[in-house]
């Protein structure tokens, strides 16, 4: 990652931080938090329905409640997003976008995957690669931002690594949902160094129901 690219990330994260370690305890705060409690706490006596319910009023009491924590933390995930993107890609040549809503449709026709980053506010994710047309070996899709929900089907014959982190929500993998909070799904494929054709998926949101198909 080149020095301009370092400045940056280091420059976002460290203002984020700033923010974050600002006095924010006031007395909405505990409540969220102690909802927030409650609702882990329900979840694990298996009332799943109402902990979702709970997690979901804390959250949004600590929303209103600190604004400048939100932007801190938003600030945070794009530096981090900014260093982690030229770590993935190392050096290669590749597509780098930023934006608060995005839609990567890639399920009714052929498509050419092409090695990309992309960090959004809100994002909405479907690309079936049994349609893709790679022009490379490998390819390496790096997802990050705040809320999404993504479908992704890959085929058989690829060679796939997943690396996918989900705040709260839930990550599926052919039909099985991992459902709760800090929710981390790593898998490689069997025989994966020695696939033809390789991708590599790398997605870390906030929020978000991810959905993963092996056809």
């Amino acid at each position: 990652m080149g020095t301009r690219k370092k400045t940056w990330a280091i420059v976002l994260i460290g203002v984020g931080a700033i923010m974050l370690l600002g006095k924010w305890v006031t007395p909405l705060s505990m409540v969220a938090l102690l909802v927030l409690c409650y609702g882990i706490y329900t979840m694990r006596a298996n009332r799943v329905s109402f902990g979702y319910k709970c997690l979901a009023v804390g959250a949004g009491l600590l929303l209103l409640d600190h604004i400048i924590l939100v932007l801190g933390g938003i600030l945070i995930s794009v530096g981090v997003f900014y260093a982690r993107s030229g770590e993935l890609h190392k050096g290669r040549e590749y597509v780098r976008r930023q934006e608060f809503v995005s839609q990567l449709n890639r399920k009714r026709e052929p498509w050419v995957p092409e090695p990309l980053s992309l960090w959004n506010l809100f994002g909405d994710v479907n690309c079936d690669f049994s349609l893709a047309l790679p022009t490379e070996p490998d390819t390496v899709i790096h997802l990050q931002g705040v809320i999404c929900d993504a479908d992704l089907t890959f085929p058989e014959e690829y060679g796939v690594e997943l690396d996918i982190f989900v705040g709260y929500g839930k990550v599926s993998f052919e039909g099985k949902p991992h459902s709760g909070m800090l929710n981390k799904f790593v898998w490689r494929s069997p025989g994966y160094a020695y696939s033809e054709q390789k991708v590599r998926v790398v997605m870390a949101y906030a929020a978000g129901d991810v959905n993963i198909r092996i056809n």
